[in-house]
């Protein structure tokens, strides 16, 4: 079979000399959040035959680069986007589309979303494009779908779980996390949160405290104050912006405590498989953030999400990822016991994995693209 030659709109997940850029530049390039990279790298890895191109590109070269448009998605469907830009562009190029991790962002699971027009149009100018009359947004839960059944009549959606769940191809993920979670946890490493969550403040410094009981990493994602923080790059905050955060993660340090504290315990990560390597040393890996949580999974070290939101959520119960919803925590979190708000199956987790990776495959091969070998191995 000829197989298409995919054009990847705006999913770039290699931040070239990010050593020498500033901090608002690696929150533009990675899309307001590093953790992005995480799915952007697998759909990479995943459609083998494809050219990257922003989402700037005049119609007529996207047109003239590929066969057929890969979009990697999160949670764009919500009130807090607008894409008519965006619906306008696919229209515009013409071209099959085919959508890879999207979701929808909502408080709980019992919500139903709102859209903008724009956003609305968006979806159905995707589900319009479908390359073969078949479902062609893979999706992070059962929740994403039934939000994205109210807005169209066609057969849009199947449940994928995020494309970040299969970066590692290479060894049997289950097994390592098992054996992991064997072992005594005494560096355990913390995905940042960020302030403007302020119900989750007493959570957070409970986490900074176990970072500094077990000597570990804190690990920060979004926003650009915390990357500031996590680069030392202190004078670049008002003091406002500078005292918030202090208060939100050491409330009780002095200035230079914190200022010291960052210096020594706060990262970002900018490349995707130096992220999972310098994961490799931590026991365990928890906090809010769903993408850190993931790529400790896939770099074989135990990690349990804590969650707050529908979005993460969902994706954490669609792929059996160790979670604990937020409204469970019912002591103050320490070094040993927040394992026990965690548990994981690593059979479940494997049976999971292949029914996800198979659904993906599927709506891959139905828009004859040019899958990797390794995945269509996990599949089955």
């Amino acid at each position: 079979m000829l197989m298409r030659k995919a054009v990847i709109l705006d999913g770039n997940p290699f931040v070239h000399t990010y050593y020498a850029k500033s901090s608002r530049q690696l929150i533009e390039e990675t899309g307001g959040n590093t953790g992005n990279l995480a799915f952007r790298f697998a759909v990479v890895s995943h459609v083998r035959n494809h050219v990257h191109l922003p989402w700037s590109t005049p119609v007529e070269r996207i047109r003239s680069a590929g066969d057929l448009v890969v979009l990697p998605l999160a949670n764009q469907l919500g009130r807090h986007t607008d894409l008519g830009r965006q619906a306008d562009k696919l229209e515009a190029v013409g071209l099959p589309v085919v959508g890879i991790g999207l979701g929808a962002q909502a408080k709980d699971m019992d919500a139903t979303i709102e859209l903008s027009e724009g956003t609305q149009r968006w979806l159905q100018v995707i589900a319009s494009q479908s390359p073969s009359g078949a479902a062609n947004i893979g999706v992070r839960g059962a929740f994403t779908k039934t939000q994205i059944e109210r807005f169209c009549t066609m057969p849009a959606a199947t449940v994928t779980g995020c494309p970040s769940n299969f970066l590692n191809l290479d060894f049997d993920v289950g097994k390592a996390v098992e054996d992991g979670f064997r072992r005594r946890f005494d560096c355990i490493a913390v995905t940042a949160g960020i302030s403007h969550i302020p119900q989750l403040a007493g959570i957070e410094q409970q986490l900074a405290g176990i970072v500094t009981e077990t000597q570990s990493a804190y690990i920060v994602q979004h926003d650009l104050e915390m990357l500031h923080l996590a680069r030392g790059e202190f004078a670049a905050l008002t003091p406002e912006q500078f005292g918030r955060n202090k208060d939100y993660i050491q409330p009780r340090a002095t200035d230079d405590e914190f200022k010291a504290w960052c210096r020594r315990y706060a990262i970002g990560l900018y490349d995707i498989r130096a992220w999972m390597e310098y994961l490799r040393r931590f026991d365990f890996v928890t906090g809010t953030r769903f993408h850190g949580v993931m790529l400790a999974l896939q770099a074989g070290v135990p990690a349990g999400c804590i969650a707050h939101d529908s979005r993460t959520f969902e994706m954490c119960t669609t792929m059996g990822v160790p979670v604990c919803h937020v409204s469970q925590i019912d002591q103050p979190l320490t070094k040993d016991n927040v394992r026990s708000y965690f548990s994981f199956d690593a059979d479940k987790y494997r049976e999971i994995r292949q029914q996800l990776a198979s659904r993906y495959l599927g709506m891959l091969d139905a828009a004859e693209l040019d899958a990797e070998p390794r995945l269509r191995a996990l599949a089955g």
